[in-house]
């Protein structure tokens, strides 16, 4: 399954918080706010399941929130969605769609290349970067 959801620990500090992922040994994310912590840790959740991907190791399953050792008594334990393309699904499919004629001959004239944009739109529709 494409979508991952693992809990992040996040610790206040005094320049803003820090984070890690219990499932992800190594992990550490610091922000100087939550919502810069949130971006930065799944940025680095998608660079390490892609990780495990590319070396055919699995993902390891998210651990039970009671599972989750908190250090100190103001820490707290949010969830973080990915959404991670596995390898096998990379190869080219085709997709047909439609649009009005002057449409189309306007784009063809400006030289667009319509897959490439369908590509881009439908990532950016969906909230994922370009896989690497």
């Amino acid at each position: 399954m494409p979508n991952y959801i693992y809990p992040v620990v996040v610790e206040e500090t005094q320049t803003g918080v820090s984070m890690y992922f219990p499932d992800f040994p190594g992990t550490a994310v610091a922000a100087p706010s939550i919502v810069v912590g949130i971006k930065d840790a799944k940025v680095m959740l998608v660079h390490r399941i892609e990780e495990l991907h590319d070396n055919n190791e699995p993902v390891p399953a998210p651990s039970d929130i009671d599972a989750i050792q908190l250090e100190d008594p103001s820490d707290r334990i949010i969830y973080v969605e990915v959404f991670v393309m596995p390898p096998a699904d990379d190869k080219t499919v085709t997709k047909n769609c439609t649009m009005p004629k002057w449409l189309r001959d306007a784009g063809e004239d400006a030289g667009l290349n319509f897959s490439q944009l369908l590509q881009q739109s439908v990532r950016e529709a969906l909230g994922i970067e370009k896989r690497l």
